[in-house]
Formats: structure tokens, C-alpha cells, sequence
């Protein structure tokens, strides 16, 4: 990731996502993510970063889904096991408009790579149809979230604006 390095005045958060929903089962992550103020944004603007530190995944649900899930990860066995990698680096900055107001412009780069087990691999049917629900189901919660937290965002912004 090609995150600015880290400062003393950085903060970390510990996030739990809404998660990655099929049927019977939700996976879902506890991320720890580092937040940084830039100072390179524009016309005395601030600029954010965002940046995915870690990540634990844990799955809810159906019991028997759950313990497949953990049965076939791993989980049962080894809490610390590496199933999934992601990386996530998000910048937003603050772009002064022509007529006085100001717009966020925010770029964003996901990486999630599953390692699936061989054993899953064998009893599913069709692996293409798995990874387009998979993917479609990633896409569907990113869409959920994305608004909530943008308007959370501009709201916090707004209020650092007005008192600083």
C-alpha cells in the first residue's frame, strides 16, 4: 500500500464491518484502520488518509454454517491462519468550487484476495456463479456504506471547519 508513513499523531480505529451476507451466513471483520491528517490538500485544505492496518474475519449465522465456515478456514484450529488478505488506502481531499462552496474528492483502492480450501473448492458447483455472488454481495454493502459514512464525513467536516 502506498499509505504516507506513520507519525505520532496518527490515530487508529477499530472498525466491526457490516459485513459480506449469503444465505444462513454473515462474514464479517473487525478492522483496525490508521487515520492521518495530510497537509498537502488544497488552498489550505486538509487532506485524509485512510489506511487498512489489520483485519480479523469471523462468520455469523446458521450454527452449521458457522461451523463450516471455521471448519473449512480454519478457524477452528488457528485464530492467527491468513485466509484472507485485504488492503485498503483511502485519500479525501477538499476541493474548493468556483462559487465558493466545496466539494470532497475521495480515491480509493480495495484489494481482497480469498484463499478458498481445496476441500470448498471440491463441493462447489459452479466456482464462476460463487464469485460473482460473492463479488455482487461486496459491491451491495460497499453501496450501503458508502453514503452513510460520506454524510458522517461531511458532518464531522463541517464542524472542524467551524471551529478552526
Amino acid at each position: 500500500v502506498d499509505a504516507s508513513l506513520p507519525t505520532d499523531d496518527d490515530l487508529f480505529y477499530d472498525v466491526t464491518t457490516s459485513g459480506v451476507r449469503f444465505p444462513g451466513l454473515q462474514i464479517m471483520s473487525i478492522a483496525t484502520i490508521g487515520t492521518k491528517v495530510i497537509k498537502e490538500g488544497h488552498a489550505g485544505f486538509p487532506a485524509y488518509e485512510f489506511v487498512l492496518i489489520r483485519d480479523a474475519t469471523f462468520a455469523k449465522g446458521s450454527r452449521v454454517f458457522v461451523w463450516f465456515f471455521n471448519k473449512v478456514t480454519g478457524k477452528d484450529k488457528d485464530n492467527k491462519r491468513e485466509d484472507q488478505a485485504t488492503q485498503s488506502l483511502n485519500r479525501i481531499r477538499v476541493l474548493p468550487m468556483e462559487d465558493g462552496s466545496i466539494a470532497f474528492e475521495c480515491n480509493a483502492n480495495l484489494s481482497i484476495s480469498i484463499k478458498i480450501p481445496a476441500v470448498l473448492m471440491k463441493i462447489i458447483p459452479n466456482k464462476e456463479k460463487a464469485e460473482k455472488t460473492g463479488g455482487e454481495s461486496l459491491c451491495a454493502t460497499l453501496n450501503g456504506d458508502i453514503p452513510y459514512a460520506l454524510s458522517g464525513f461531511r458532518q464531522e467536516y463541517l464542524n472542524w471547519r467551524k471551529n478552526n
